[in-house]
C-alpha cells in the first residue's frame, strides 16, 4: 500500500510541476510580447523628428 501512495504523491507532484511549468511559460510569452510592443514603440519614437517641418514651426524665434 505504501508503495502505491509513493506513486500516486510522485504522480501529483509531476502534475504540479507540469501546470507550473506552463504558467511560467504563458507568463514569459506574455511579457515578451509587451517588450517587443514597447521597443517597437521606442524605435518609432526615436525615429520621429522631434522638430517637424521648418524651423520655428513649433516656436517662434524668428525676431
Amino acid at each position: 500500500m505504501e508503495l502505491a501512495n509513493s506513486i500516486a504523491e510522485m504522480s501529483m507532484t509531476m502534475s504540479a510541476v507540469k501546470t507550473q511549468q506552463s504558467l511560467e511559460t504563458v507568463m514569459l510569452k506574455k511579457v515578451m510580447d509587451t517588450n517587443t510592443e514597447m521597443a517597437s514603440n521606442l524605435i518609432e519614437a526615436m525615429s520621429t523628428p522631434v522638430f517637424p517641418g521648418d524651423n520655428g514651426a513649433l516656436l517662434n524665434v524668428r525676431a
